[in-house]
C-alpha cells in the first residue's frame, strides 16, 4: 500500500477502450495523475500544508496526448496517456513537494526528477510482447480516441493505494473563479 498526490480523473470514459487491449484495465473512477508519490501517509500537519499551498493555486485545463508505454516501452508496466507537462502543472507538483519537505516528509518518489504526466489506463501482463502491444494500440486506433480532450484540475487528492483500486482520502481544492 502506497500513498500518493494526485488528481482523479472522472471525466475520462477509456475503460472499454482499455478492455479490447492484452492488459488489464484500470476501473472506471481510478483513472487519475499522479503527482507525487509519498509511500508513507503524511501526517495530518504535512498535509495541512499541502491544502494551504494549493487553495491558492488557480484551476486549469490540460489536454491529453497520445497512448505511451511507461516506464519504457521497451519494458512496459503501464499503459498510459500522455498529458501535457504544462508550467501549472509542474507548479502543483512544485507546491505540493515544498509543503511536504518543509514539513518534514520523506518522499518516496523515484521518479522526482522525471515528471511524465499521465493518466494510467491499464497494467501491462508480464507475458505481452511490447511490439504486439504497439500494434494493438495502433490497430484499435486509440490515439485517435484518447488525443487531445481537454481536463479540469480543480482538486489535488490524497490518494491510498491497494493493487487496483484507488481511494480519495483527503481532497484540497484549487481556486476557481
Amino acid at each position: 500500500m502506497g500513498f500518493f498526490y494526485g488528481s482523479i480523473i472522472k471525466e475520462l470514459h477509456v475503460t472499454q477502450l482499455a478492455k479490447a487491449l492484452p492488459a488489464i484495465p484500470v476501473k472506471e473512477g481510478n483513472h487519475h495523475i499522479t503527482l507525487l508519490y509519498v509511500g508513507d501517509r503524511p501526517s495530518d500537519q504535512a498535509d495541512n500544508k499541502v491544502e494551504q499551498a494549493v487553495s491558492n493555486i488557480p484551476c486549469f485545463t490540460i489536454r491529453t496526448k497520445q497512448v505511451v508505454l511507461l516506464p519504457t516501452p521497451s519494458k512496459p508496466r503501464v499503459i498510459a496517456i500522455e498529458v501535457d507537462k504544462t508550467r501549472e502543472l509542474v507548479r502543483l507538483r512544485s507546491a505540493i513537494l515544498n509543503a511536504l519537505s518543509s514539513s518534514g516528509v520523506r518522499i518516496g518518489d523515484r521518479y522526482i526528477g522525471d515528471f511524465k504526466p499521465h493518466i494510467t489506463i491499464a497494467y501491462v501482463r508480464s507475458k505481452v510482447d511490447p511490439q504486439y502491444l504497439i500494434q494493438v494500440i495502433q490497430e484499435l486506433d486509440i490515439n485517435n480516441e484518447v488525443s487531445g480532450r481537454a481536463i479540469m484540475i480543480d482538486r489535488v487528492s490524497l490518494i491510498m493505494a491497494r493493487e487496483n483500486t484507488y481511494t480519495e482520502i483527503k481532497i484540497h481544492k484549487l481556486r476557481c473563479a
